[in-house]
């Protein structure tokens, strides 16, 4: 996630025929992503096979992990495109402030809720680890 936010947040400073820079975070970005889609689910696999006993509710725990991406797409769109309407985009709209929002919205929305989101599993393992040395 953090290599996430550090390649991407850069897209705020691309500008026109800014090619080789947009490869490049499209790229990095690309191997973040792939990471991001990978170890959440492998780590889940992880910890329930840790478990001393067969946990009989393990393919919930994989629905509810669908459920919560295909939920988290869903966000995404819910808050983007109504916050790009409050700032003043409109499709077609060529104004520096028009795509200084839609910059905003595609570049610095996503790293802000990733932050978010990674300071939550920040604070969520570190709970989980004070009650295992309980």
């Amino acid at each position: 996630m953090a290599l996430a936010i550090a390649v991407f947040i850069w897209s705020l400073a691309l500008g026109a025929g800014d090619v080789w820079g947009y490869t490049v975070i499209c790229a990095l970005s690309g191997l973040a992503l792939g990471a991001d889609l990978i170890a959440p689910g492998a780590l889940l696999n992880g910890v329930l096979q840790t478990e001393d006993q067969q946990h009989p509710h393990a393919g919930a725990y994989f629905g509810w992990w669908q459920v919560a991406t295909k939920l988290n797409l869903a966000l995404a769109a819910g808050v983007a495109l109504p916050l790009l309407e409050w700032l003043g985009y409109t499709p077609g709209a060529q104004d520096a402030p028009a795509l200084a929002a839609l910059s905003w919205s595609y570049a610095l929305l996503p790293c802000a809720l990733k932050c978010l989101a990674l300071l939550l599993l920040l604070k969520a393992s570190r709970v989980s680890l004070n009650k295992e040395s309980v």
